[in-house]
């Protein structure tokens, strides 16, 4: 069993901003199953965060800048290697349900890091199925 933070390779921007990402699908996920059932205050509890998810996010692609007096946001992760976010975002929004119905596995090109995600799913569906049975 290989690891998937280190076949990613460890702790970095790009792996950072991929679990904020991974943290935006998960919320929004359960907010979507609360609805689904109808389980409004479960959604409105969610909300709060999303809300926490996103400006996590955003803080990892953006900077706070002031320029005459006035204070923005400006887009700061030009440095970021995209294709190994996109990577990364896939495979730990997978350990989300809504991850698995946005994120084919094929999606992710990587065998290795596709091979270590499958095979991690298919653990948790095992252990799954061991407690029900």
């Amino acid at each position: 069993m290989t690891d998937l933070h280190t076949l990613l390779g460890g702790s970095t921007p790009e792996n950072n901003l991929a679990e904020e990402y991974a943290r935006v699908v998960d919320h929004f996920g359960r907010i979507a199953g609360a609805v689904e059932d109808g389980n409004l205050y479960y959604a409105w509890d969610k909300v709060s965060g999303l809300r926490s998810a996103l400006d996590a996010f955003e803080a990892r692609l953006g900077k706070e800048v002031t320029a005459d007096g006035e204070t923005f946001q400006r887009f700061a992760g030009q440095d970021l290697d995209g294709a190994k976010t996109a990577t990364a975002a896939v495979a730990f929004a997978r350990s989300h349900r809504a991850g698995r119905l946005l994120h084919p596995a094929e999606q992710i090109k990587d065998e290795a890091v596709r091979q270590a995600v499958l095979d991690g799913e298919e653990r948790s569906r095992r252990f799954r199925a061991d407690l029900d049975g």
